[in-house]
């Protein structure tokens, strides 16, 4: 009897909880939060570690992203897949130190399969020579489900 008060009592807590963490708009947030983990490079890092994140990045690109950064105007437009990984490993390359966090997810809107996340962003951007970035940040990415998984379509990085 005692096993058995056991196992419901496990059941009522695990099976709610499995169903939050497994929740589409938690792994939003979660491959959001992923995402600023993924553009964090700490000082020091090597290029094995950092060509990593290159590759990281590479899961999470959609073919064609759209982005949206006002503060750096060569970043604005449609770029393929190749074309972000390219920048982004430019950046791994050069990059003394970036961190990114996410102080606060503002809004997750599923419609099907595509997820829009709203939500403050800190970090910066040094590149030794000019903080690209730096300060906190208004930010919104379009994720689309595929096949493979969510990869984010679109990204608008504005300050508040």
């Amino acid at each position: 009897m005692k096993k058995l008060w056991v196992a419901l009592i496990a059941a009522v807590i695990l099976i709610p909880m499995g169903m939050w963490w497994s929740s589409p708009e938690n792994v939003i947030m979660r491959k959001t939060k992923r995402l600023m983990e993924v553009l964090s490079l700490s000082e020091g890092s090597v290029g094995p570690l950092r060509q990593a994140k290159v590759f990281s990045m590479n899961g999470m690109l959609a073919p064609d992203v759209e982005l949206v950064i006002p503060e750096i105007e060569d970043a604005n437009g449609t770029f393929d897949k190749e074309e972000v990984e390219s920048a982004f490993s430019w950046i791994c390359e050069n990059a003394k130190e970036s961190q990114f966090d996410v102080i606060a997810f503002r809004d997750v809107v599923l419609n099907g399969d595509t997820a829009t996340v709203s939500c403050l962003v800190k970090g910066y951007l040094d590149l030794g020579y000019v903080r690209a970035a730096d300060g906190t940040y208004d930010v919104t990415i379009v994720w689309k489900k595929g096949g493979d998984g969510w990869r984010y379509n679109d990204v608008v990085w504005e300050k508040p």
